[in-house]
C-alpha cells in the first residue's frame, strides 16, 4: 500500500470536497472512491481534517513551483513574465475549487492559515533569490518588514488579478489586466515598488 493508496484516497477526497463541499463529503464515500475500505482510510487519516490540511499542503507546493518558475526564467521581459502569468491563470483555474478548501480549513483550527503564511514567505524567498526586489536578505533589518508588506502585497495582486479577472462578464479586459499586471510585477521584481509604469 503505501503512497499509491494515500495518492488515492486523496484524489477520492479531493473529488468528494469539490463536488459536495467538505462538510458534507463523508470518509464512507471518498473510500468507496478510492476502492479501499473504510478502515484503510482512518489507517493513514485520523479524520476528514486531517486529508483537508493535506490536499491543502498539496496545492501550496504546486503553486510554489509555479512562481519556481518565474524565478527560474531564462530571459526575464515583459512578454516572458506575462507568459507566465497567463500560466498561472490557466493554472488557477484549473484549481479554482481548491480555494473552497482553503476556507474550510481555516474553519477547523485558528492556525489553519500558518501555512499559507509560511508559504508566501517561501514564494518571496523563492523570488527573492533571483528578484532584487523581492531579496528582503538584502535589507537592513529595520526595513525587511516594510518590504516584507510590500511583497505580500505584490502577491496579492497577482493572485487577485489572475482569479478574480474572467473572460466574460463586465469587468476589465483580460489582456489588459494581464499586461499591466506584467508591467507592475515586472518593475517590482526590479525595484521593490508597488507601481505600474506606463505602457512602453
Amino acid at each position: 500500500m503505501g503512497k499509491p493508496t494515500i495518492a488515492r484516497i486523496l484524489a477520492a477526497a479531493r473529488k468528494a470536497f469539490y463536488a459536495k463541499g467538505f462538510f458534507p463529503a463523508s470518509v464512507e464515500e471518498i473510500a468507496e472512491d478510492a476502492g479501499v475500505s473504510r478502515a484503510t482510510v482512518y489507517l493513514y487519516y485520523r479524520s476528514k481534517d486531517e486529508m483537508l490540511l493535506d490536499l491543502m499542503r498539496q496545492d501550496l507546493e504546486y503553486q510554489l513551483e509555479i512562481y519556481a518558475e518565474l524565478a527560474g526564467l531564462r530571459r526575464v521581459t515583459l512578454a516572458q513574465v506575462r507568459k507566465w502569468l497567463v500560466r498561472l491563470r490557466g493554472e488557477q483555474e484549473v484549481r479554482r475549487s481548491s480555494l473552497n478548501l482553503f476556507w474550510a480549513g481555516a474553519t477547523l483550527v485558528t492556525d489553519s492559515m500558518d501555512p499559507v503564511y509560511r508559504h508566501r514567505d517561501a514564494i518571496i524567498a523563492t523570488l527573492g533569490r533571483r528578484f532584487a526586489g523581492f531579496d528582503l536578505d538584502a535589507l537592513p533589518r529595520a526595513l525587511r518588514e516594510a518590504q516584507r508588506i510590500r511583497c505580500y502585497m505584490m502577491l496579492f495582486m497577482v493572485e487577485g488579478a489572475t482569479v478574480q479577472i474572467v473572460e466574460s462578464g463586465p469587468g476589465p479586459s483580460v489582456k489588459a489586466a494581464l499586461d499591466q499586471l506584467a508591467r507592475s510585477l515586472l518593475h517590482f521584481m526590479d525595484r521593490g515598488e508597488i507601481a505600474t509604469p506606463p505602457p512602453s
